[in-house]
């Protein structure tokens, strides 16, 4: 007979609840008596779901995960509302709060993590106690008694514009309460979102009926026993009678670091998943801290949860974790967001793709790095999430143009017409715009790409003028030209036609993508940007690019290019 090991987590959350899921499937059950402690009086929920039922769109019921019965049929011992309040390392004992003492051989920390309340004068009594109306929002009593106050209440003020303070904003506007979000940063959901992006998602959620106040923080909460309003660091107030603190979280690891477990920001682990200064203990979810790294998101922690049941159930028992490329896929008060990896370029030999349309609540970004996806933002429309999540997370090269990861080739015609060149200018620097396919009747597209070769020093002052007109759109990086060319960076489709004599010069490229009406304009402003006076100063075309050849930018040897019969050569 095989006598079984004690098993304890502590943390019935998302991780937790993942975790004991995983092991149960592979039959951990044989090898472990199974003991969760839960601070709350429930079943292991689907946190995410929450805002959810503040804003009615789910019922409670919806959101677990496991019910009561599920750990019963399963043989686990389930304690609910319970708090484990100190862990005995050298007797390997779990204690808790109401007074039990439970063995343990192995003990998994899955705590999560705990809302942080920013100081707020006046926003506690001499006990503690928040001010009547005044709330956190990260558990599910916290949604209930958010909805029993916005009941009879009129004005909310939220702090912070993140994911969950927004989420909670969603809510309250859902029942009918004029709604303020305050955020210390200059847009919303600065974790996961690029300045344009989060400009994108601003005006929507402001045409939705939300009112955001940036760069400010709220330095005391005024009312008598009830929150009455909020004064902010710039002196002004808001009149408010709810108040809620959406300000980010923080680890839950006291008990860990009482019990003598090596933490920094979060319980440190190996890629074993065990505390490093004790093997028999273990964490997993937004309490563990691997190679530096801790990760507020849903994913990370149930690929630590798949891992760690690996190896304690011997499924794998030589199984590691090494990290997660981060991504999650979200709705934010019901506009689809897909986020990956890096948000902004860290390398200057980065190639950065945007597109930004406001007036649709648009924006897209792809950020290459060595031809691979180092991050991504798609929001508003994310039909090519697939895609590029698969490219991302398996860290393929991009074949072909990245703008293709962002905005899917549709079904064309088998043949399609070049148009002619625009007559030539002395004054423009030189630019040239992909014309699309023609589209199939059933499949109508008026997208164009504008692509510009201009001198590094004009680049910030062609910037600025499209944006100024709306025209946000765009990718950029370094290149060379011959000096004569004055930047052009792309040969014929036959072979680089080198030439003699000629200097190759640093050279910005960049690249638009925009409607067919919009061309003209945005041409225009390219034109006036980077207008010079000189005679041959670059020529204007509009020509397909597919199949160019293109000069690498850092080609150690670009000047000796082989010269080939057939080639063609476009001179400025």
């Amino acid at each position: 007979m095989v006598v079984k090991q004690q098993l304890v987590v502590v943390g019935n959350g998302m991780a937790g609840g993942r975790f004991v899921e995983e092991l149960i499937a592979r039959n951990g059950g044989e090898h472990f008596d199974i003991v969760v402690f839960g601070d709350e009086p429930y079943g292991n929920y689907n946190r995410i779901l929450l805002s959810s039922v503040l804003a009615g769109s789910h019922e409670t019921k919806d959101i677990f995960l496991n019910s009561i019965e599920w750990y019963q049929e399963n043989g686990i011992t389930l304690h609910l509302g319970v708090r484990v309040e100190s862990i005995d390392r050298a007797r390997k004992m779990v204690c808790t709060a109401d007074g039990i003492q439970q063995r343990y051989d192995r003990l998994v920390f899955a705590t999560g993590s705990k809302p942080f309340v920013p100081p707020i004068e006046g926003l506690t009594n001499a006990e503690g106690q928040f001010l009547s109306g005044a709330f956190v929002f990260r558990t599910l009593d916290d949604a209930f008694r958010l909805m029993k106050h916005a009941a009879e209440s009129r004005k909310a003020v939220v702090i912070g514009g993140g994911l969950l303070g927004l989420e909670a904003a969603r809510g309250l506007l859902n029942r009918g309460l004029e709604v303020h979000v305050v955020e210390l940063m200059p847009h919303p959901m600065t974790m996961q979102l690029d300045a344009s992006a989060g400009a994108v998602l601003q005006l929507r959620l402001e045409n939705m009926g939300i009112r955001f106040h940036f760069g400010k923080s709220i330095t005391t909460a005024i009312g008598n026993g009830k929150i009455d309003a909020v004064k902010f660091s710039d002196g002004s107030m808001e009149p408010c009678d709810m108040l809620v603190i959406s300000a980010g979280i923080r680890p839950n690891v006291e008990i860990a670091k009482h019990a003598g477990l090596t933490v920094e920001r979060a319980i440190v682990v190996g890629d074993d998943l065990a505390c490093v200064n004790d093997p028999f203990i273990h964490a997993i979810g937004e309490c563990a801290q691997h190679r530096g790294q801790t990760y507020g998101l849903v994913a990370p922690g149930s690929e630590q949860a798949k891992v760690l049941a690996d190896r304690l159930s011997g499924a794998n028992s030589q199984a590691v974790y090494s990290g997660s490329n981060t991504s999650t896929t979200l709705k934010v008060m019901g506009v689809d967001l897909v986020v990956m990896g890096d948000k902004e370029p860290t390398n200057d030999s980065d190639e950065v793709l945007t597109y930004a349309d406001r007036r649709h609540g648009l924006y897209k970004k792809i950020i290459l790095r060595e031809g691979r996806v180092s991050g991504a933002i798609l929001l508003g429309d994310c039909t090519s999430a697939p895609r590029l999540l698969r490219t991302f997370h398996k860290n393929q090269r991009v074949q072909g143009s990245p703008a293709e990861l962002l905005f899917p080739p549709r079904k064309t015609s088998a043949s399609w017409e070049e148009p002619s060149p625009a007559a030539p200018s002395t004054e423009a620097s030189p630019y040239r715009a992909r014309a699309s396919r023609r589209p199939t009747p059933e499949e109508e597209t008026s997208l164009k790409e504008v692509i510009a070769i201009i001198r590094p020093e004009r680049w910030l002052k062609t910037k600025l003028k499209t944006e100024g007109l709306g025209i946000t759109a765009f990718a950029h990086h370094r290149v060379v030209g011959r000096g004569r060319q004055r930047g052009l960076q792309f040969l014929a489709r036959r072979g680089a036609a080198s030439g003699t004599g000629f200097r190759f010069l640093p050279k910005r490229m960049v690249s638009w993508i925009v409607p067919e009406d919009q061309v003209d304009t945005l041409v225009q402003a390219i034109i006036e940007t980077n207008r010079t006076g000189q005679i041959g100063d670059g020529k204007i075309f509009v020509l397909p690019l597919d199949g160019v050849t293109q000069i690498p930018a850092d080609e150690p040897d670009v000047g000796t290019f082989e010269t080939f019969e057939t080639a063609e050569e476009i001179r400025g």
